[in-house]
């Protein structure tokens, strides 16, 4: 064989990316709706930030709490931290409506509530909620979250 007459060896194909199953991609939309919603700020929210996260009761609760608060001239310091997030239940709703559950530990230990002086009004409760959210597809199938209850059946937060 003459040298320099030889096709140089080809290129190693690279191994495809393995993608997300759909599963795997609601599960990563859903912890994050979750994380926006956490991550929100009561002093600076707004309806429509609400609405891009939320649906049914618990948009309308959460718009009513906000303007309660702001009304009362109270204002949130601090950040809530969401631990231990894990998609528990899926599935369609007697409407039809594809839906999922979770489980997620909320500490409010970093958090404090001010009124209009400035002074801790903080409410005496625990400071850390094991929670169970519910996310259901809305318009757009975008995942919203519809509701979100206290329970220490499911022990989020260890």
């Amino acid at each position: 064989m003459l040298s320099g007459c030889a096709a140089p060896p080809p290129e190693p194909v690279p191994s495809p990316v393995p993608s997300l199953t759909q599963e795997q991609q609601d599960d990563a939309a859903f912890r994050d709706v979750m994380t926006r919603y956490v991550d929100l700020d009561a002093n600076t929210d707004t309806e429509e930030d609400l609405a891009a996260i939320l649906t049914g009761n618990l948009l309308e609760d959460e718009k009513s709490g906000l303007a309660t608060q702001r009304q009362a001239g109270q204002r949130t310091v601090g950040k809530e931290v969401a631990t231990g997030f894990v998609v528990t239940d899926r599935g369609l709703d007697p409407d039809g409506v594809q839906y999922m559950t979770a489980q997620v530990c909320l500490d409010l230990t970093g958090t404090r509530l001010l009124d209009r002086e400035g002074s801790d009004i903080t409410p005496d409760t625990d400071q850390r909620l094991s929670l169970q959210a519910k996310a259901v597809v809305s318009a757009g199938n975008s995942w919203r979250i519809s509701d979100v209850v206290r329970n220490e059946d499911v022990h989020a937060c260890g």
